[in-house]
């Protein structure tokens, strides 16, 4: 009996959770077809085949771009994004908008874009936060993040019953935009308002994930998975 390799589309993979994720799918033999800005990324060429091209800076191209792909994918997961780390009272108006565009118009977009391109039983995540729940400094990214959740929610119930919907809301995670950046004192500062005493690793993020697209989540659409080290409970 022949084994079908499964096609993942996957945004985000440069680094962090996306670049860990990428090289989890390729060790269990499924197919990545990233999405990146450039594909002459030199120093991802030697890893990545199938590169899509896409700018999530710049949505308004995204339908385009996938018109003229033919490919039937079972799983999107989204880990694009940016944390510019500022309040509302900080950005203006062009901050916001490019906060948007990438956080929420693209993954919006790419959703519509591939609804006849997924298989049977396709799955999509969509990477939100624990900011999205209980807020944050950066006012506008909670923002963004809520608006995936509320994306997930919706969209589930028109992609069932062949298709599930999942977010993930991870909380402080090591090796991504939302610790690189902190200034010194604030990491710490953060671990000890974590129950756990620690930051999830970007592997925990991947494993869950790879958990979700797999048989063993059959049942679960429409939610927004916590995985935050008992930071924010619900």
């Amino acid at each position: 009996m022949s084994y079908i390799k499964k096609n993942i589309l996957v945004s985000g993979v440069t680094s962090g959770m996306g670049l860990v994720f990428c090289e989890l799918l390729d060790k269990n033999k499924y197919n990545i077809y990233p999405l990146l800005r450039k594909k002459s990324n030199k120093n991802l060429d030697f890893y990545y085949q199938n590169i899509i091209e896409v700018d999530f800076s710049k949505p308004q191209n995204i339908e385009e771009i996938f018109s003229k792909i033919n490919i039937k994918f079972d799983a999107f997961i989204n880990f694009a994004g940016i944390l510019p780390g500022k309040s509302i009272f900080e950005q203006d108006y062009n901050g916001l908008k490019e906060l948007f565009d990438i956080n929420v118009l693209s993954p919006m977009l790419i959703i519509k874009s591939i609804q006849l391109k997924l298989n049977k039983n396709a799955v999509i995540v969509l990477l939100g936060s624990i900011s999205a729940q209980k807020g944050s400094y950066d006012d506008p990214y909670s923002a963004s993040k809520g608006a995936i959740h509320s994306l997930v929610k919706s969209v589930s119930l028109k992609f069932a019953p062949n298709v599930r919907v999942v977010g993930i809301a991870p909380g402080i995670t090591d090796n991504t935009g939302m610790t690189n950046n902190l200034v010194d004192g604030l990491y710490e500062q953060n671990i000890q308002k974590v129950p756990l005493n620690c930051a999830a690793q970007p592997e925990d993020i991947a494993e869950l994930i790879l958990f979700i697209i797999e048989k063993h989540a059959k049942f679960m659409t429409g939610c927004v998975i916590d995985i935050n080290g008992g930071q924010y409970l619900r």
